[in-house]
């Protein structure tokens, strides 16, 4: 599965946020769009949709502040 596409559903599913009103670089966090509990959501929904475990040394909270490093840390794992 292309991680765009991971990207939008997570996003969507767990956030109600539709990728389309979002800036690619748009920083979620500081927006108060996401927060630490939803971040832990985030990956265990990755998680998930990857079929695999990502371990907490493959990332770091910077890698999912925005759409386009969520992206960018998703294509890293593939």
């Amino acid at each position: 599965m292309e991680g765009n596409e991971i990207v939008t559903d997570a996003l969507l599913e767990i956030f109600g946020l539709d990728i389309m009103e979002l800036e690619e670089d748009m920083d979620l966090l500081d927006n108060g769009l996401l927060d630490s509990l939803s971040m832990v959501n985030l990956i265990m929904y990755l998680e998930v949709r990857l079929g695999r475990r990502i371990d907490r040394k493959d990332f770091c909270m910077e890698d999912l502040r925005s759409v386009s490093r969520m992206r960018a840390f998703l294509s890293s794992l593939q």
